[in-house]
């Protein structure tokens, strides 16, 4: 009898001991949890920040449809633009330059019209690809240091 009290009394003290090893071992991972959010946080709002756009920035529209007016024949081009306006889902732009492989686009004297059809045009977000360059970096750089 005595001996089973012993036993059981040393047995709860090792499982005291062990609750509260792994009570500090669980304090200190809440602790590494919370800074970890905190530094995946910063680093969301710092690669938001890089790609927002925001007026002035540059992007590509890739593979834009177009028809020639003559011959209703299709073609595409990818654009060169410089974003003008932003609303929640879509872009005003100005277009700068474009490429293509399509015969009638390659034409210089075709060039002017096709620039100007895409000029004060509201276009998707989806629909864009961001240029981040340089200028862009420092930029962004200087807004996160300002603010």
């Amino acid at each position: 009898m005595e001996l089973a009290v012993v036993v059981l009394s040393f047995s709860v003290l090792v499982s005291l001991i062990f609750i509260g090893k792994l009570y500090s071992s669980n304090i200190g991972l809440q602790k590494e949890m919370t800074n970890m959010k905190s530094e995946v946080e910063r680093a969301n709002k710092a690669q938001e920040d890089l790609v927002s756009i925001d007026p002035g920035d540059r992007a590509i529209l890739p593979d834009y449809g177009l028809q020639q007016v003559d011959t209703k024949e299709n073609f595409h081009v990818t654009y060169e633009i410089e974003i003008l306006e932003v609303s929640m889902d879509k872009v005003k732009v100005k277009a700068i330059d474009y490429t293509s492989n399509d015969k009638f686009a390659k034409d210089p004297k075709n060039k002017s019209s096709i620039i100007n059809f895409l000029q004060s045009k509201w276009v998707s977000k989806k629909e864009i690809e961001l240029i981040v360059d340089d200028q862009m970096r420092r930029d962004r750089k200087l807004q996160q240091i300002l603010n």
